[in-house]
Parts: C-alpha cells; sequence; structure tokens
C-alpha cells in the first residue's frame, strides 16, 4: 500500500489535468466574489466572501474537479495499457486504487490552500474588511474542511464511476448535476451530501433564506457523510475484489494468463 501511495506521488509532476483543477479553484474565487457583490458591497466582508467562496466550491466547482482528477487518475493504467503488467508483480487492485484515492485527497487539500491562497490576494485588492490573521486562519480551515468533505460526498460516485461506467464525460456532468442541486434549501437538504458538507463548514449556511421555523443541524449531515463514507469503503472492497479477477484475464475464452511463456 504504501509503494502504491509514494508511486502515485511520484507520477503527479507528469499530469497535466492537475493544472485545470489549479485554474478553476481561481475561478471560484473570483465567481464568489461576484456573488457576494451582486446587489451592492455594503455590508459585505471577509467572512462573507469566504462563505460564498465555499458555497461555489461545493455546489459547482470542486464536484468536478475532484471526479475529473478521479477519472484521470484511476483510467491511466488502462489508457497506457499498463495495468496487466501491474497487476503481475503483484499489486492488488484494490490497494492500485486506494493510492489513488489517497493522491486525490491530498490533491484536494492542495486545491484547497491554493484556493484560500487567492482569496487572500483578490480581497487584499479590493479591500473587503475584516481580513485579519485570525480571520483568514480560519477561512482557511472551513475552506479545507468543505473540499473534504465535499470529497466524501463525492467518492461513491467516484467509486461506481470507475468499475461500472467509466465514462469520464458522463461522469463529470454527473457530478455538475450533483453539486447544483446543493443550492436548493429546504428541510430535506439537510439530508444532501452537498448541503451536509456546507452545513458542517460554513456557519452562514442557509441564511438569507426563509426556513421558517427550520434550520440546519449538523448531527444529520454528519451521519449522511458517514455513511456515504462506508459507502464508498464497501464498494471499493467488493469491486475490486471482482474486478481484479477479471482485469487479467485476456483472449476470448477468458483464460487466466500463465506467467512465462
Amino acid at each position: 500500500m504504501k509503494d502504491c501511495v509514494v508511486t502515485e506521488f511520484w507520477k503527479i509532476k507528469r499530469y497535466s489535468v492537475v493544472k485545470a483543477g489549479a485554474v478553476m479553484t481561481v475561478l471560484s474565487v473570483f465567481m464568489g466574489f461576484f456573488y457576494s457583490t451582486a446587489s451592492t458591497s455594503e455590508g459585505w466582508d471577509f467572512s462573507y466572501y469566504i462563505h460564498e467562496i465555499i458555497s461555489t466550491n461545493c455546489t459547482y466547482f470542486f464536484p468536478v474537479i475532484i471526479m475529473l482528477m478521479a477519472v484521470f487518475l484511476t483510467a491511466r493504467e488502462r489508457t497506457d495499457d499498463t495495468l496487466k503488467s501491474i497487476l503481475t508483480i503483484p499489486v492488488s487492485y484494490r490497494n492500485l486504487l486506494t493510492g489513488k484515492l489517497i493522491l486525490l485527497l491530498f490533491l484536494t487539500v492542495a486545491f484547497s490552500l491554493c484556493n484560500i491562497v487567492f482569496a487572500v490576494m483578490v480581497n487584499g485588492f479590493l479591500g473587503l474588511l475584516g481580513m485579519t490573521v485570525q480571520t483568514v486562519a480560519a477561512a482557511a480551515g472551513r475552506i479545507i474542511l468543505s473540499n473534504v468533505l465535499i470529497y466524501v460526498a463525492v467518492l461513491p460516485l467516484i467509486v461506481l464511476n470507475t468499475f461500472l461506467l467509466k465514462i469520464s464525460v458522463f461522469g463529470v456532468a454527473f457530478v455538475f448535476v450533483y453539486g447544483y442541486l446543493g443550492t436548493f434549501e429546504g428541510r430535506i437538504m439537510n439530508w444532501y451530501p452537498v448541503k451536509a458538507a456546507m452545513i458542517l463548514s460554513d456557519p452562514y449556511c442557509g441564511s438569507g433564506y426563509d426556513l421558517g421555523d427550520f434550520t440546519y443541524q449538523a448531527p444529520p449531515a454528519a451521519a449522511v457523510l458517514a455513511i456515504f463514507l462506508l459507502a464508498a469503503v464497501l464498494l471499493l472492497m467488493v469491486l475490486s475484489g471482482r474486478n481484479g479477477q477479471t482485469e487479467v484475464r485476456g483472449g476470448k475464452g477468458g483464460a487466466v494468463l500463465k506467467k512465462g511463456w
């Protein structure tokens, strides 16, 4: 397992798709500012700006970024036609994919750090009030937490897309809609994974909307994300075990390839 993770980190410098992810993190910062000052800039401060960045990250950008990275990472061995050679080392298919998912988690945190750096730079130029060392540190924690929770919310979809669909365009398009639905408000949304990530990381979540006497609660949000994490682990164990046995089969008859000549 350790070797799989280290190998994936060594290969990351060759992945051009990482640059696309970094660009999208910049776009989310600008989109957050446009949303926060859409009607008037009066009363908006750095904390509310971070709230808008978290909202755009969770509903528009990071589900797509995470799935795009996942599709690229999980498809490398198939597109380069190296999977059969790797599995003869032997390395289990489960460990191979787990290493890629750990790298994906690292990229999620790295993109989150880029996100807060760009947010501080843009706010320094625009001059929204309330940016101090304490608020920047709090904002960094909120952004990292929200994006990691989005990673958890998308993880079962990544596993299913990897084993069942293997269609990158469909997977990315699906998570875009999946994230967009997180913009809706209401009681039932307390149990929606994307909204749950926002509830647990953003104290402003739901502010500005008339929800009556209802307020979003952390326990249901934490429960649904815990269920999604458990589902992702179970899916990975079941599907990787079944898929790993068939990846090394070749020929029309499906005979297992023997060692040597």
